[in-house]
């Protein structure tokens, strides 16, 4: 009886430092999974190749001048083709967009097939803008911070353009959701 009292105990004990007492990984994910975001594909371009990554970790930084910032995993592909002065494209996805979402959040494809099947046009600095998204912003890389296991890229707004007519594609918890 006494082993099972102990087993139990520190059972407890575990369970209750993993969620309460704690930070760890899991409880990080779950706790950052929970706030609702945009989703995007980031896309540029290096030697002739097209990459593209869905993100969801963008935000806009500064009015003056106009900045904004996302994250990429430092063992992305698409990290060769955002040196700074290097131009990118945020393309936030709308509602009818998840397929597009899926597909280039796929670490299997290779940045060509990413976008087999997806309609795009060209930005001035040659970056494939996805066709029917919310918005797009095309960038220059300005700075590039070390963020852990991730690369933060700071951009200077260039251009971009919107439509008002469509809903935004959403992460949370862990899932590609449509607002209503």
């Amino acid at each position: 009886m006494a082993h099972v009292l102990e087993f139990l105990l520190k059972k407890f004990i575990s369970i209750f430092k993993k969620y309460f007492l704690f930070m760890n990984e899991d409880l990080f994910k779950k706790i950052c999974g929970s706030y609702p975001t945009g989703v995007t594909v980031i896309t540029s371009v290096e030697d002739k190749t097209n990459y593209g990554f869905t993100a969801n970790s963008f935000t806009s930084v500064s009015i003056d001048p106009l900045l904004v910032l996302f994250c990429l995993n430092k063992e992305g592909n698409s990290n060769k083709a955002l040196n700074t002065n290097n131009f990118f494209v945020i393309n936030i996805l709308s509602s009818d967009q998840s397929k597009i979402c899926n597909q280039f959040a796929n670490n299997k494809l290779s940045p060509e097939k990413r976008f087999d099947g997806v309609e795009t046009k060209v930005s001035k600095n040659n970056i494939k803008i996805i066709s029917n998204s919310i918005a797009w912003i095309e960038c220059k890389v300005k700075n590039i911070i070390d963020g852990g296991d991730h690369n933060i890229y700071l951009g200077e707004v260039l251009s971009g353009s919107f439509s008002e007519n469509k809903k935004p594609l959403v992460y949370h918890n862990g899932m590609i959701k449509k607002i209503i």
